[in-house]
């Protein structure tokens, strides 16, 4: 039963957030994204501005192929480069108001289920549910953390790899 509720909370997510990536993909504007350019925009948004080589490994193509993927968001508007503040020699990439308008959809839904569960359920219960949520997320998905990390060079110190208690 945990099992199947876990994995239905999860496909319900994905498939509400893909609904709302696909109806925008409908559009016949010049800036209509397409499906591998949405997830291309999502990776670097998961990053958290990676640069471009991080990029490429990360969705594992060549440095052209990332290159070509980079424009084609580029010149839509969803995505920027950025000299790095720290190596001026280094681009990084993030992704831009018009990305996050998009995708937001999903943060905001998250924030909205939070306050749902805020109403529905005790400080105590929700404060439980919080610590629960941060223990999955930093021990017992340890193999996927390591996956991000070690394997798709995710830095460890994205929100992603981490607990995210604290960006919420």
């Amino acid at each position: 039963m945990l099992q199947d509720d876990i994995y239905r909370i999860y496909a319900k997510l994905k498939l509400y957030y893909y609904r709302r990536i696909f109806r925008k993909l409908d559009s016949r504007e010049e800036d209509a994204l397409t499906a591998i350019e949405t997830f291309c925009a999502e990776a670097i948004y998961g990053l958290g501005r990676p640069n471009v080589t991080q990029f490429a490994e990360f969705v594992n193509v060549s440095q052209p192929n990332a290159a070509y993927k980079i424009s084609s968001l580029e010149k839509k508007g969803y995505i920027r480069r950025i000299k790095s503040p720290e190596d001026g020699r280094i681009v990084l990439l993030e992704v831009t108001e018009k990305f996050l308008s998009l995708y937001g959809s999903s943060e905001r839904y998250a924030k909205v289920l939070a306050e749902r569960i805020r109403e529905r359920f005790s400080p105590e219960d929700v404060e439980k549910f919080e610590h629960i949520l941060e223990v999955i997320s930093t021990e017992l998905m340890q193999e996927v953390n390591d996956y991000l990390i070690n394997e798709a060079n995710l830095p460890e110190e994205n929100a992603i790899a981490r607990s995210r208690s604290s960006a919420s």
